[in-house]
């Protein structure tokens, strides 16, 4: 099993998270509602809806991983690598944020 499908069926486990065809990634994407809030792109990489605050927040406290890569001061989005096993964890932690901050 590879890492990308490792983390794609422990997402399909979280509660009032959907998976759908997505508009921004390739194959499926993640849903709160009606709102996508993770994607894919490729097997290396997911970005993640935070939303702005949320990543000030964060970077503010020192709890952004270093893994995790955002796309400047008003980005909604952060860019988490899926290199390995020790991935899956910090992609949970980013999703079930954003599940949080997008609720």
């Amino acid at each position: 099993m590879t890492v990308r499908e490792d983390l794609e069926r422990r997402l399909c486990a979280l509660a009032d998270l959907s998976r759908r065809p997505s508009r921004y990634g390739d194959s499926h994407s993640y849903f709160v509602g009606g709102r996508e809030i993770a994607h894919f792109h490729g097997d290396s990489r997911m970005d993640v809806r935070l939303i702005r605050q949320r990543i000030k927040e964060l970077k503010a406290e020192g709890n952004l991983d270093h893994r995790v890569k955002t796309r400047g001061p008003s980005a909604d989005w952060a860019t988490v690598p899926l290199n390995g096993p020790e991935d899956v964890a910090l992609a949970l932690e980013m999703v079930e944020d954003a599940m949080r901050a997008n609720a």
